[in-house]
């Protein structure tokens, strides 16, 4: 019965969205799945220069004055995030209330090249102990465990502006890595009344991590700063609804026209699988972005790959394959409006286990940015 409830939700969506407005569609969406109401009045700029990123947020950091929370799967001990800790710690020095989560596998064991990949080693000893005297609190997520893992990135400054996306925080995306070669990476800077939904999920995940409860007020939503409407969509593995896998094969349900996505991590599920296909099947474009390398050991590229390879036998699926580095990008574009950027990657991990956050939104005008983004990658001689 759930599962014909759903069906026809879909299909009513996909009835109803073509001649829908952007704004209806995303609210169409929202209603079929279950997921959060949509937030109206957003500015959202797309960031894919790792230098551009870092800068915007340490400005950002700079120019708090009441909370600065951050919150990343890796946080490596390098010049990058050296840079970031100092901003932290003079701002909790001027009495800015500076809280951290950072995953326990991808930060307290932070990524170190060696031998043309990547090892794990522990922060250096010391490295977090001095930015902690100085009022920067740091909880570390299921440091006893192995999954899930939080998998998010955020920093979020006074509740006025917020970064999330893909990119960590770390100078392998300015360096990349000897033997895999460029990162390729996106971020959204984030202003307007969808801030404000991503403090209580940063509370939320920050009691989780241990008996120190957060006592920061939460602030009032910012006045409407552009005219993106969007949808924070917050994931827990597999068991709570909507699930990733509920929310992927939905989107990719809408489509009539395209889908392009890039997916650092291409593992996925049989029902991710299925709805790719019957998209290429019922004549929508369907292009895939993957680097040809990853972070990970030689074998697993392989099966990366030819996971994404058996994909591109489909009529109507296209594999573009880019050499010279790694495409950590997770972001899905949806008939040139719908576009979905975030932590969310098409493999087992993200849909099954981790704690992912992403952003949905109906933006032409974004779409348009991550096409030209696209074929510059995937076309470059076009």
């Amino acid at each position: 019965m759930i599962l014909k409830r759903s069906f026809i939700a879909v299909f009513l969506f996909c009835f109803f969205s073509s001649a829908a407005q952007p704004s209806a569609s995303l609210s169409l969406y929202s209603e079929s799945t279950g997921c959060p109401s949509v937030v109206e009045g957003n500015k959202v700029q797309m960031i894919d220069d790792p230098n551009v990123f870092y800068d915007e947020m340490l400005e950002s950091i700079r120019g708090a004055k009441f909370f600065i929370f951050l919150e990343y799967y890796i946080f490596r001990d390098d010049p990058v995030s050296t840079s970031i800790m100092d901003a932290l710690a003079e701002k909790a020095r001027e009495g800015v209330r500076v809280c951290m989560i950072l995953d326990y596998y991808g930060c307290a064991q932070h990524l170190e090249e060696k031998g043309h990949r990547l090892s794990m080693k522990p922060f250096r000893n010391g490295f977090l102990q001095s930015y902690q005297d100085s009022g920067v609190d740091v909880v570390f997520y299921n440091k006893g465990g192995i999954l899930p893992r939080n998998h998010r990135k955020l920093t979020l400054v006074d509740g006025q502006v917020a970064y999330t996306g893909g990119m960590n925080v770390t100078d392998l995306y300015i360096n990349g890595i000897e033997g895999v070669g460029t990162f390729w990476d996106m971020s959204l800077k984030i202003e307007g009344p969808a801030v404000q939904s991503f403090f209580t999920g940063f509370v939320r995940m920050w009691n989780s991590c241990g008996d120190q409860p957060l006592t920061v007020l939460c602030p009032e939503a910012p006045a409407p700063a552009g005219d993106i409407p969007l949808i924070l969509l917050e994931t827990q593995g597999a068991a709570i609804h909507p699930s990733p896998e509920e929310l992927f094969t939905a989107l990719f349900a809408t489509a009539q026209r395209s889908i392009r996505f890039i997916s650092g991590y291409f593992n996925p599920t049989p029902a991710i699988v299925k709805s790719l296909k019957d998209a290429a099947r019922r004549g929508v474009d369907v292009q895939m972005l993957m680097g040809s390398s990853t972070d990970m050991p030689p074998v697993i590229d392989k099966v990366l790959m030819r996971r994404a390879t058996r994909l591109s036998h489909e009529d109507g699926f296209t594999l573009c394959v880019q050499p010279g580095g790694f495409h950590h990008e997770k972001v899905i574009s949806i008939d040139g409006h719908l576009i979905l950027i975030g932590s969310h990657n098409l493999d087992k991990f993200s849909l099954k286990n981790n704690h992912e956050m992403s952003i949905l939104m109906d933006s032409p005008e974004i779409a348009e940015a991550f096409d030209a983004y696209f074929d510059a990658h995937a076309y470059p001689d076009i």
